[in-house]
């Protein structure tokens, strides 16, 4: 999938996943008030990268989750 076109989406891709602040930098983003504006109009192929970006998010802190509480 080609990378988002909004400077707000492309924030979200910019952050580091494997970094141990990536949840607090990824709520920081989620909260800014130009990513909130942005949500609210997307269409099309920065919409699609979206979704799919929060789904693989999702799953990782799933799987983080899970480990954490097995250790």
């Amino acid at each position: 999938m080609s990378p988002p076109i909004s400077p707000a989406l492309q924030q979200l891709s910019s952050l580091e996943r494997s970094s141990p602040d990536f949840h607090d930098q990824l709520r920081s983003v989620l909260y800014r008030k130009d990513y909130v504006q942005c949500v609210s109009n997307l269409q099309g192929d920065d919409l699609a990268w979206l979704i799919n970006y929060l789904d693989e998010v999702r799953r990782r802190v799933v799987v983080l989750h899970s480990l954490l509480k097995s250790v």
